[in-house]
C-alpha cells in the first residue's frame, strides 16, 4: 500500500511559512540586538562627526579641507567635541606663532589629525603639544623650545605631509613630529567633514570640486546607521585582510597603497632637503585593554614601511601606555581620542623620546 503524495501547494505553503518564520525571527533578533547595543552603549563606539562649522574647503586638492582661520567657539552653533576650539590666523588650533624663528629658539612642528588638534579637550593648554613645550622648557636647556601644532581633524599621513609642505616649512622647523592614529591608513577617515561641506555648495560645484575625492560603499553606510552592525563588524573582523588590500590597492584618489606609504615618502624627502629629523609616534587606540590590543598588525606594518626612511624615526607608544597604571578605557572618552589624562601621558612619552635628541638644541644627538 503506497503512501499518499503530498499536495504540491501544501508543501510549498509549508516552506513559505517556515521561511517567513525564520525571517521574522531574524528581524526580531536584529532589532533586539540593536536595542541592547544602544542601551548598554557597548564598545567600540562610532565616532561623532567632526564639527563642520570649524572647517572649510581647501583649494589644495590633496588637503581637501582645512580649519577656518580665526574661528572661535562663539562662531559655531554646534561645536560638538570641538568645544573650546579657537583657530589661529594660520588656520590651526594653537596660539599665534611668528613665521620668523627667534634667535636661540628650537622649533618643533607637530603634524597629526584630531588627536593632535585635541578633539574632546576644551582647554588648549591640556593638549599634548602644549604640555610637551612646557616639559622641554622645564629641562633647563641652553635654548628655548617652541612647539607648533599643525594638527587638523580627519587628516591622514599624506595630508599631514602636505601640511608640512604648504604650512610647516615656513616656520623653519628644527624637528618634525607626526602623531599617527590607527585610522590614518584610510583615505576617507575625515569624520564626514567633506560630506557636510559639500552639502553647503550648489549641486554643480559639488560634482566639480569633490568628484573622486572619496570612496564609498554600501557597507560604510550600513556601519554608520546601525550600532549593532558597527559593533559586530569591529569586534569580529581582523585588520589583516584589510591591511593587505589597502597596502596593494590603487585607491580611487589616484594613489597606490595607503596614505601612510605616500606620506612617509614625502616626509623623508622634505626632511633630507630641509636638514631636519622627523619622529613619527604611533599612538594606540584606547578601545580595549592594551593586553588585548587589536591593532598590533597595523603598528607592525607602519614600522615596516618606515624602515627604509633614514630621516624618519618611528616610535611605537603602545608599550609606554601599557606601562602606565591606568586602564586604556580610562584614557579616552570614545576609544580613539585621548582625554586630558591621556594627553598628559602622551606628552610625557613623546618628551622621553625627544629629550635626548633635541638636547642642547640638537647638538646632543651629534655628539653620540
Amino acid at each position: 500500500m503506497s503512501g499518499r503524495l503530498e499536495n504540491p501547494t501544501a508543501k510549498w505553503r509549508r516552506w513559505v511559512q517556515r521561511g517567513l518564520g525564520l525571517l521574522i525571527g531574524l528581524v526580531v533578533a536584529l532589532i533586539v540586538g540593536e536595542v541592547v547595543v544602544r542601551a548598554f552603549d557597548l564598545p567600540p563606539r562610532p565616532l561623532p562627526p567632526l564639527a563642520a562649522g570649524y572647517y572649510e574647503l581647501s583649494p589644495n586638492r590633496l588637503l581637501k579641507y582645512r580649519f577656518r582661520p580665526g574661528m572661535t567657539p562663539e562662531d559655531v552653533a554646534d561645536p560638538g567635541d570641538h568645544r573650546g576650539f579657537r583657530i589661529n590666523s594660520a588656520g590651526f588650533r594653537d596660539v599665534e606663532h611668528l613665521l620668523s624663528k627667534p634667535h636661540g629658539c628650537y622649533r618643533i612642528v607637530v603634524l597629526g589629525d584630531s588627536i593632535t588638534a585635541g578633539v574632546g579637550i576644551e582647554d588648549l593648554d591640556a593638549v599634548f603639544t602644549r604640555r610637551l613645550e612646557g616639559l622641554l622648557n622645564a629641562d633647563g636647556q641652553a635654548v628655548s623650545f617652541e612647539v607648533i601644532n599643525l594638527g587638523v581633524g580627519g587628516y591622514h599621513t599624506l595630508q599631514e605631509a602636505e601640511t608640512l609642505l604648504v604650512s610647516g616649512l615656513r616656520y623653519q622647523p628644527d624637528h618634525v613630529v607626526v602623531a599617527f592614529c590607527v585610522n590614518d591608513i584610510s583615505w576617507d577617515a575625515d569624520g564626514q567633514v567633506l560630506e557636510e561641506l559639500r552639502g553647503q555648495l550648489p549641486p554643480g560645484q559639488q560634482s566639480v570640486l569633490l568628484t573622486g575625492w572619496r570612496s564609498s560603499s554600501w557597507t560604510s553606510g550600513l556601519l554608520s546607521q546601525s550600532r549593532l552592525c558597527f559593533f559586530a563588524y569591529h569586534r569580529a573582523s581582523s585588520l589583516e585582510p584589510f591591511l593587505e588590500l589597502e597596502w596593494r590597492r590603487e585607491s580611487r584618489s589616484g594613489y597606490v597603497g595607503t596614505p601612510v606609504r605616500q606620506g612617509l615618502q614625502r616626509l623623508e624627502s622634505m626632511a633630507e632637503a630641509g636638514g631636519f629629523q622627523c619622529h613619527l609616534f604611533l599612538v594606540p587606540a584606547f578601545d580595549r585593554h592594551f593586553q588585548a590590543y587589536a591593532h598590533t598588525e597595523l603598528h607592525s606594518r607602519v614600522l615596516e614601511q618606515a624602515s627604509t626612511c633614514r630621516s624618519v624615526t618611528v616610535v611605537d607608544l603602545l608599550d609606554g601606555f601599557d606601562a602606565q597604571e591606568v586602564e586604556a578605557v580610562d584614557l579616552s572618552h570614545d576609544g580613539l581620542h585621548p582625554n586630558a589624562k591621556g594627553h598628559e601621558i602622551l606628552a610625557s612619552l613623546v618628551h622621553r623620546h625627544l629629550k635626548p635628541v633635541v638636547s642642547d638644541g640638537g647638538r646632543g644627538d651629534e655628539s653620540q
